[in-house]
């Protein structure tokens, strides 16, 4: 009996229980084979529409720049503008009637060459001039894009882009009316389809789509595709959006019964099986075989990175433990690269963790593929890998190697279909060179791919002694910095002020960081504001700032105080509640507190950066965007953010009378603000030629070493009466 039970329990443990597994696993196994594969089919269907909607809307374009040219390189045209006084008639039947008739361009301008309108047509009919307004941002754009272009490229006699017109989505074409190249550049005709619902409709009808409509926001909703529409900048302006259709869910309806059938036969068969193997024993010896299989995938996960398969940081320690080892007993050089992917985390929360870890696997065959047998490439977290290269008989070898890294990692990655782009920065340790044990070795390498990021990532950097004292040397900056900050000694704000356009009233000031350092002098903020961000101290530093900057607030409660905001700063929790918190605590109106901050504040995470501005706001603070114009999307900015002011980055000031087209940009931009309501400050006005210029171009607010540097606050008061005196 007891010899009985025992096998009764070895039959259930070695044979029952493993063939119930299968069975669910082959269950298991059959719903997701149906389900992948309908889910694959409906994936390759909505790729093939949204294909479809591509190539239709490309078409569209070009068909409607050819349209266009039939009459900006028609001579007749050209000619016929030339005239002093043109024909309004004979150009209605010509370009109006034509092109509206003809080809359905609802909207149809002729401009002069700085973009002034001459001639319109709405449907057809010759309009107003003042109707122009509603097209001029788009044009603008896309001519600036337009005058851009190489000057032997095709590009530069006319461009077409979607464009966004009375909150209406629209293709736009811009072209020079150039029958005869000599006079290019005369005159510029400009023209606009609506993709109004009627059109969508047409075009849903020819590639058999189901409710296709534009949608300018919100998102997506369930079984729904979408093709996002962008503007000439690459900017969304919208996107269109129709009702997937789903061949592999209905081929999932046919095949579903098939796979139940299927699955019951196994069942059946199973059973059968289990009757059969109730007498036998040879499943003793399988279960072994299972228990050594295991054991083998558990040695090779505790050794082996589970995402890549590549060695983790265990496996990698252990084998440069044996290689510095070798160095003992043969003479010869190890080196060790780390690897710090750049942007990874931008990429991480944009497209997802699932796209994340598609993206650590591909940069682990990249790796892979560049070394030899001999050499080992690691995974030791997040998005940090390790080359142990072994044989070393030169620098080169290593020099060689990391080429070969940067070049294959800056090569584009296919994400979600996506293309997108990251980097690797690298640094470099050798053994016995620069250390001759694992941990040293290690730390200098890290030292040294610090370095590498530091000077602007996408490098890689050798170990350097000087890197190690200059990182002892930061630590220690760092460290007196935390005890000044803590004692507020040898720490200052210093005030410069904010001019009117003639340097006569002081308006406002900027509260600016100084520390005197008691060993090392005046160290300048570009060199200790990193390292107080470094050290989490940037918050505890702002703050103070903003402290003594309420101070001098409440002594001349007719001057804004302007305080910088670093990045780190702005997105701290509770940022918004301690700023308030200081402010009221000190008796000041928020309203006399402009908070000055950069792009890179808005770039990461523009959703959460409108919120906290927002919020900042209806406090009462004022907004200020500092260094403008020296980020590629500055302008979509202004549109995004509400702002108080923009101040212009001093490196357009600089370039006054001495750039080409520097006092055009100057005042293109001071348009922009005053058309946006914003208030425009200059800044490095250095010379009085400088002022002049910007007083001509309209700015606001002044601010340069022609009025005054930084003074601390007891020599304001001094201050405001020279400006006064003078």
């Amino acid at each position: 009996m007891k010899i009985s039970e025992s096998f009764r329990a070895i039959f259930i443990r070695d044979v029952l229980l493993p063939l119930v597994t299968v069975l669910l696993i082959t269950l298991t196994a059959a719903c997701f084979a149906v389900y992948w594969a309908s889910d694959r089919t409906n994936h390759d269907e909505a790729l093939q529409q949204q294909k479809i909607i591509q190539t239709t809307l490309t078409q569209n374009l070009e068909e409607m720049l050819k349209q266009q040219r039939s009459l900006t390189r028609w001579q007749p045209l050209e000619d016929h503008l030339a005239q002093p006084t043109p024909d309004a008639g004979w150009l209605d039947d010509n370009v109006g009637t034509w092109l509206s008739g003809m080809f359905e361009h609802q909207l149809i301008y002729l401009l002069a060459a700085d973009g002034a309108p001459r001639f319109l047509w709405d449907h057809g009919r010759r309009v107003d001039s003042a109707q122009f307004s509603r097209v001029n941002v788009p044009v603008g754009k896309l001519l600036r894009e337009m005058q851009s272009a190489s000057p032997v490229s095709s590009a530069r006699r006319d461009r077409v882009s979607f464009a966004l017109i009375d909150n209406r989505p629209a293709m736009l074409a811009v072209g020079e009316v150039s029958g005869d190249d000599s006079r290019r550049g005369k005159l510029i005709m400009a023209s606009v389809k609506f993709i109004d619902q009627g059109w969508l409709n047409a075009m849903a009808q020819r590639n058999m789509l189901t409710g296709l409509r534009f949608n300018q926001t919100g998102e997506i909703e369930r079984d729904w595709l979408g093709y996002l529409l962008t503007n000439v900048e690459g900017s969304p302006i919208g996107q269109l959006e129709w009702l997937a259709d789903r061949p592999g869910s209905r081929m999932m309806q046919v095949i579903a019964p098939l796979v139940a059938g299927v699955v019951l036969v196994i069942t059946l068969i199973c059973v059968f099986m289990i009757r059969r193997l109730w007498i036998s024993s040879l499943n003793l010896s399988n279960s072994l075989l299972q228990l050594g299989a295991s054991e083998a995938q558990a040695q090779h996960l505790a050794f082996h990175d589970v995402l890549t398969g590549l060695p983790n940081r265990a496996l990698v320690d252990e084998r440069l433990n044996h290689a510095i080892g070798r160095l003992n007993r043969q003479p010869g050089r190890v080196a060790l690269l780390l690897l710090d992917l750049d942007r990874f985390k931008i990429i991480n929360d944009t497209y997802g963790h699932h796209a994340g870890d598609e993206l650590i696997v591909e940069v682990a065959h990249r790796l892979s593929a560049l070394i030899r047998e001999s050499d080992t490439v690691g995974r030791l977290g997040g998005d940090e890998f390790v080359i142990l290269q072994n044989d070393v008989q030169t620098p080169q070898d290593p020099i060689a190697l990391a080429t070969r890294v940067l070049e294959a990692l800056n090569q584009p990655f296919v994400l979600l279909g996506i293309e997108t782009w990251i980097g690797v920065s690298i640094g470099i340790a050798l053994a016995p060179d620069d250390a001759t044990e694992r941990m040293e070795m290690m730390r200098k390498a890290d030292i040294a791919l610090y370095e590498a990021k530091s000077q602007g990532r996408g490098q890689y950097r050798f170990f350097e002694r000087v890197m190690d004292e200059s990182v002892k040397t930061r630590q220690q900056v760092g460290a007196d910095l935390r005890v000044a900050l803590q004692n507020k000694r040898d720490l200052a704000v210093h005030y410069q002020p904010l001019m009117d356009i003639h340097g006569q009233q002081v308006l406002g000031l900027e509260a600016l960081m100084r520390w005197h350092h008691p060993v090392h002098g005046a160290i300048s903020p570009t060199e200790f504001i990193p390292i107080a961000e470094e050290m989490g101290l940037i918050s505890s530093l702002g703050e103070w700032v903003l402290e003594e900057a309420c101070r001098v607030a409440r002594r001349w409660p007719n001057l804004t105080i302007a305080v910088n905001v670093s990045p780190l700063q702005f997105r701290a929790s509770g940022f918004v509640e301690r700023y308030t918190t200081i402010v009221q605590s000190a008796q000041v109106s928020p309203a006399h507190i402009e908070l000055e901050i950069t792009e890179g504040v808005l770039m990461e995470d523009e959703k959460a950066a409108q919120s906290i501005i927002s919020q900042l706001r209806q406090v009462g603070f004022r907004i200020a965007l500092d260094d403008f114009g020296t980020g590629y999307s500055s302008l979509n900015y202004l549109s995004s953010f509400p702002v108080d002011k923009i101040k212009i980055d001093r490196s357009f000031t600089q370039s006054l009378g001495i750039t080409e087209n520097s006092s055009a940009i100057v005042e293109s931009v001071v348009k922009l603000g005053h058309a946006m309501g914003l208030t425009v400050t200059a800044e490095g006005v250095e010379n009085n030629a400088q002022m002049s210029a910007l007083a001509d171009a309209g700015c606001n607010q002044l601010q340069g070493y022609l009025f005054s540097q930084a003074v601390p606050e007891s020599e304001i008061a001094a201050l405001i009466e020279q400006r006064k005196a003078d």
